[in-house]
């Protein structure tokens, strides 16, 4: 049974009214005031409140999806995994770029009325695998066609392309297109003419399970930085048709993910034009999840403060979106500041709400303006 599972979380309710039963039914032959009885009470009110509480997080992590499996719970528990990387991949991926070795057509997952799956009518959903040359890293992705890219009349368009990276954990390797519903979203708004076709590329910043690395070069450990501005559009432009210049792309992300769109697009203009951040943060985090992503050198956290470069370096020419709440979200501070200290040729815009928390059902509201405003910016070829 899956760890986010209803079968799960229905059978700890059940366990949780069956210990109450139980209790109700015991209680009385365990009154009396000798130190046994007095243990059995409190040990049945210990195990009913932990029943409990057990199917209360499990519900918890099935919304918010915090761990996927119970190999990635075990995972963090563990505090972590083996050596970042993998040497026979490193090995493998010598001879040439980073590549896709695993291209998967899913008609399951893309946008369309049912019936037959037709590419040029619905789009396409694409599960790869992606092996970074220079990182060594290897990680599983999805991605977006629509239906522009398989018709005739497109056939020499080069597409922009947007990078979509999740919170952490984001144990659900669907979660953009089970809960972000990034393909429909997509598919409305073009068949409403608010968006041009573009190619999405729905990632997870955690490539390394168990570890929020913050989409950091972590000194010694996995080049999580660099696998993401230099070897997934590298395997993603040698697959598709895609934009060459840097006007061509942009990246987007909610929570963790907002925070590693912002610092990839202000870190690698070379690469990315414009950034969207959906609740991220702008400061360097550091905490039980991150652990020490900086070998402890104030210099490279200092140099991932995204509000300490907008202040003390020269800005880059790149359009920033900032979708925030004024009111529940966390973050908000934090993205406040970094707004108040931008300048030009940074460009930032405001996507604010009067109040939402910092969960699914807010994010989803920052993603359809997030995409129309990315459309705006991009440009193909």
């Amino acid at each position: 049974m899956g760890l986010t599972s209803w079968g799960t979380f229905g059978l700890l309710a059940l366990a949780a009214v069956g210990c109450m039963a139980a209790v109700v039914a015991i209680w009385p032959k365990a009154a009396a005031k000798r130190r046994r009885a007095v243990a059995a009470r409190a040990a049945m009110l210990a195990g009913c409140q932990l029943v409990v509480l057990l199917a209360l997080v499990t519900a918890l992590n099935a919304h918010y999806l915090f761990y996927g499996s119970w190999t990635d719970l075990v995972s963090a528990a563990g505090g972590g995994v083996g050596p970042p990387g993998n040497p026979a991949l490193k090995a493998s991926a010598t001879g040439g770029g980073s590549r896709i070795v695993v291209r998967t057509a899913r008609p399951d997952l893309s946008p369309g009325a049912g019936g037959k799956h037709a590419p040029a009518r619905d789009g396409q959903v694409e599960r790869v695998v992606i092996q970074g040359v220079r990182t060594g890293l290897s990680a599983e992705e999805y991605v977006y066609l629509p239906p522009q890219y398989f018709q005739a009349a497109y056939a020499t368009r080069r597409f922009p392309v947007v990078l979509f990276l999740a919170g952490y954990p984001a144990a659900d390797r669907l979660v953009w297109i089970r809960r972000g519903h990034i393909p429909e979203d997509v598919a409305q708004a073009q068949a409403a003419h608010r968006i041009q076709p573009m190619i999405y590329v729905m990632a997870r910043p955690t490539v390394v399970a168990g570890w929020d690395t913050e989409c950091a070069d972590v000194p010694g450990g996995p080049q999580v930085e660099t696998f993401f501005a230099q070897d997934v559009p590298e395997a993603v432009a040698a697959t598709y048709r895609t934009a060459r210049g840097r006007s061509g792309w942009g990246v987007a992300g909610y929570s963790t993910g907002g925070f590693c769109a912002a610092k990839l697009a202000m870190l690698h203009s070379d690469r990315f034009s414009a950034g969207v951040s959906m609740a991220g943060h702008f400061h360097a985090l550091l905490d039980t999840t991150t652990r020490d992503l900086y070998g402890g050198s104030p210099a490279l956290r200092r140099n991932s403060n995204l509000i300490w470069r907008v202040r003390n370096l020269p800005p880059p020419p790149v359009s920033l979106l900032v979708a925030s709440a004024d009111v529940g979200e966390k973050t908000f501070p934090s993205a406040r500041t970094f707004m108040k200290a931008a300048r030009p040729p940074l460009m930032v815009d405001e996507l604010l709400l009067p109040s939402g928390g910092h969960n699914f059902k807010t994010f989803r509201k920052y993603i359809p303006p997030s995409i129309r405003w990315l459309s705006a910016r991009l440009r193909g070829e």
